[in-house]
């Protein structure tokens, strides 16, 4: 059995090195690290930084190929590596996230006993947004809209529908959607789907796998056994605007290829990015 730890980092090697060092003492048996071709000295820190542990393999991209992709260099990359197993527990996790070895050994163990599993990962410490429920057609549509997202937001209502975590003796609930900041999967399990969803180059990463899962008949967990730290936007560092087309494009592929979305609904989608552009003043399409 192997616990294998991915980190994807971009222009981020502070944090990267951190989390590394981190998932080694928690007990993470090899880590592959992927830079995402980023365009400060990230590779020569993290080979200075970590070169001296044998259990770490650090790979570079020739072009920054976004969250998906960037990772799938890395997971088949393992797959070559250490081959494909059953008992192998792969822990993907962002720089930014902090982990124990209670954190690790839950995960590992729960993936290795339940054979439905998907994704399984803990709370965040101080934060709800852990999980959350599957998007509908509905709610991208509305959500797209700018001014009905900020509108929303004074309500308190944002759209991901996270799930409520209370204290109880409840030790596992199941889930739609795990955050990608980390969660454990069997190798086999991940492979079987494909790994992330190429497609995407940010957001909804996380959406798109577990509509996969969930296709093939997995069942996404979240363990209410223990807590990981989670600082958050350590990993994306664009301007807003980059952001936001991002975000449009993602959103616009999850409504064709996962929730069969028709051309009506596809053009009142286009027509909302378009009319706000225009009401802010942008030449801007989230088609590109």
């Amino acid at each position: 059995m192997l616990k294998i730890g991915l980190i994807l980092n971009y222009r981020n090697y502070q944090q990267t090195i951190l989390c590394c060092h981190n998932l080694i003492e928690a007990g993470v048996d090899l880590v592959t690290i992927v830079d995402n071709d980023s365009s400060n000295d990230s590779v020569h820190q993290l080979h200075v930084a970590l070169d001296r542990y044998k259990q770490v393999s650090i790979l570079n991209t020739r072009a920054n190929l976004g969250y998906a992709r960037g990772n799938n260099v890395g997971l088949r990359a393992i797959e070559r590596k250490f081959g494909l197993a059953d008992d192998h527990i792969l822990i993907i996790v962002n720089p930014d996230s902090l982990l124990n070895s209670a954190n690790i050994e839950q995960v590992t163990n729960f993936c290795l006993s339940h054979t439905d599993a998907g994704t399984v990962t803990v709370p965040q410490k101080g934060k709800q947004k852990t999980a959350w429920h599957n998007i509908t057609k509905k709610r991208a549509l509305l959500y797209n809209s700018r001014i009905f997202s900020k509108l929303a937001y004074c309500c308190g209502k944002v759209e991901p529908i996270p799930y409520q975590v209370k204290h109880s003796d409840t030790k596992s609930i199941k889930v739609d959607v795990n955050s990608g900041a980390f969660f454990a999967i069997r190798q086999t399990t991940f492979s079987k789907v494909g790994y992330f969803d190429s497609a995407t180059f940010l957001y909804y990463e996380e959406q798109a796998l577990t509509f996969k899962l969930q296709a093939q008949g997995y069942q996404n967990y979240l363990l209410l056994t223990s807590r990981y730290v989670h600082k958050g936007q350590g990993s994306t560092q664009l301007a807003s605007r980059k952001v936001l087309r991002y975000l449009q494009q993602s959103r616009r592929y999850l409504l064709i290829q996962y929730l069969h979305a028709g051309k009506l609904a596809l053009h009142f989608y286009d027509w909302t990015i378009k009319f706000e552009d225009i009401l802010s003043g942008d030449r801007f399409s989230g088609k590109d």
